[in-house]
Order: C-alpha cells, then structure tokens, then sequence
C-alpha cells in the first residue's frame, strides 16, 4: 500500500512524495522490540526482508535509527522522537481506514429526504417522530419530490427520496420496494354515487379533482384512461392534498387517490370511497438513492427507519 504525501516543507527538512505505509509499519515494530528478529515475525517478514526495510528507513530519514551494541539494538536519539508522531500518525491513519460506527443519538448531520406531498402527509410524521427520538440532534429537510426531480439534481443533493412506478429515477441509483397501495375514487358521503357501483361511464359523468404533486397518481390514471381511448374532464386542480378533501367533501366531484392518507382524514371530511372501474390502479413505493451514499453507516440508518416505518403503515392500511 503507498500513502502519497504532498507537502511543501521548511528548508533542510525532508520532502516527500511518496511514502510506502508498511515501512511505517515496520519502523514501528523495530521501535517496539529494538529486534529485527522479532519485528519481522511480527509483520509476518522473513529477517532479510525486515532488514532491507531497515535499510529504506534509514535512506528515508537519513539517519542510523538503531544501532549495534553488546546488549543489542540501541534506538538512536532520532528513532526515538520519531516514536510519538509515528504512533499518532499510524492511529489515525488506522481510523481512516476503518468504518465508523454510527451513532444517532451523537449524529448532528442533515438529511435530505424527497418525497411528494401526498407522501410526506402520509409518512413523514411517524417518520419525524422516529427520527428525533433516535438522533435529537439531527436534522431532516424534506424536499418536494416531481416526476423528473432525481433527474435533474446532482446525487450530492439527493440523500434518500420516496416515490412510486410513475417517478423517472436514475437507472444507477440503488432501491428497495416498502409496498404497494391500491387506488380507489373518493366522493363526498351525499354524493349521487355513493350508493352506486361506479363504473367507467359514472367516473367520466362527473368532474375530477386533481392534486398538482407531478408524477402523482394522475399519472397512472391518465395512463390507464388513455389506453382505452377515454379523457377524464379536471374540474380543478390543487396542490395541497387537504384541500382536496375539504374540497370534496362539499362539492359533487370526484377524487382518484390511494387510500392511506384519505381514510386518516375521513372522520374530518365526510368522504367515502368506490373501487375505480379501471385497472392496473396499484401505485408501488421504493426508496431510491445514489450510489455516493450507499456505503455511509449514517444514510443505511435513515434507509432502514423510513423503510421499516412506511412497510409497516402500509401493511396496516390492508388490515
């Protein structure tokens, strides 16, 4: 392994380019058991290979570093200031090379998770709960999620992003699917088909409400609307999922949704729901990520709360 050292030094001090890390390593065993013999049975060297090290470190610091007497190998004065800096500069070097435990309750990091509006109202509060109890001293920014967004960002701004089918996500990010939810058409509780069985011909008779989140369940509605040669009129278009429903719940329109966050508001808003007269109508979740965090201990923690949080609402909605 070579540890490349690029510095400007003071003059008459030693300048260095490159630096083999195992003579560093060796010198520190040398330093250890002021032997050769026992030093290469440590680094697993024969002797003749501890001693031609010895002679590198010694072109290396331009210095004896140890010396023959009758009771041995002696350091010389410079080998043994060299055995401070050596040992700090190999434990750190140590912690380079080693993965880091993560600790949340220590984590003071941001993250960035994207998601739909639609989705934030349904998960982010039991997410954020979690969150905070786990690393108080973090912080969670939620980021509006459209259908193109994870195209046109840079990976160093994405950490973590939910989204469905209809979402274009890069083809190098990595994913894990966390469920699926079917969708069904909302109405308010006096409406004219609340006691019928909705077919195509009912759905088409009456206005649309529409929630503007970009690359929501519109998306596979108008998809699977157009496949039977068959357009839906919008009677209004809204970016706010709440408003929505209060929008509905007095009015004579209609609401093509998935059901988890609608059945959350339904004792608020007098709503009540059909099975759409079309199919194919299943919207199915995973989280995505870049391949640049893939690795980190701290985003691994993040991808497994929000995925153990959003499978388990959505195992509960099918109860």
């Amino acid at each position: 392994m070579k540890l490349m050292i690029i510095r400007k030094m003071d003059r008459g001090c030693m300048e260095l380019a490159q630096v083999d890390l195992k003579l560093l390593l060796c010198l520190s065993s040398l330093l250890k058991h002021q032997n050769v013999s026992m030093a290469a049975d440590e680094m697993n060297m024969s002797q003749p290979a501890m001693s031609r090290s010895l002679a590198k470190l010694r072109t290396l610091f331009k210095d004896p570093l140890f010396v023959r007497t009758a009771v041995g190998m002696e350091p010389t004065v410079h080998a043994l200031s060299l055995v401070q800096p050596l040992e700090k500069t190999l434990n750190q070097l140590t912690e380079l090379f080693s993965k880091q435990d993560f600790c949340p309750n220590d984590c003071k990091r941001n993250f960035r998770l994207h998601m739909t509006s639609y989705l934030t109202q349904a998960h982010l509060p039991d997410i954020a709960e979690a969150f905070y109890i786990a690393a108080p001293n973090a912080q969670l920014e939620i980021i509006n999620l459209q259908e193109k967004s994870l195209l046109q960002q840079s990976a160093q701004n994405i950490d973590l992003a939910l989204c469905s089918q209809v979402m274009q996500v890069p083809e190098h990010f990595h994913q894990i699917p966390v469920g699926e939810e079917m969708m069904s058409c909302f109405m308010a509780k006096n409406h004219p088909l609340s006691k019928e069985t909705l077919t195509l011909d009912n759905f088409l008779d009456y206005p649309h409400i529409v929630v503007s989140i970009g690359g929501g369940p519109n998306v596979l509605i108008e998809t699977n609307l157009s496949k039977l040669g068959k357009i839906r009129k919008v009677g209004l278009r809204v970016p706010h999922y709440l408003g929505a429903l209060e929008v509905l719940s007095r009015t004579k329109m209609l609401f093509s949704s998935t059901s988890f966050v609608a059945d959350r508001f339904s004792q608020l808003f007098p709503i009540t729901s059909r099975p759409l007269p079309i199919e194919n109508n299943s919207l199915n979740y995973v989280l995505v990520w870049p391949p640049t965090v893939h690795n980190d201990p701290a985003q691994q923690w993040l991808r497994k709360l929000c995925a153990d949080i959003i499978k388990n609402n959505l195992k509960s909605d099918k109860k």
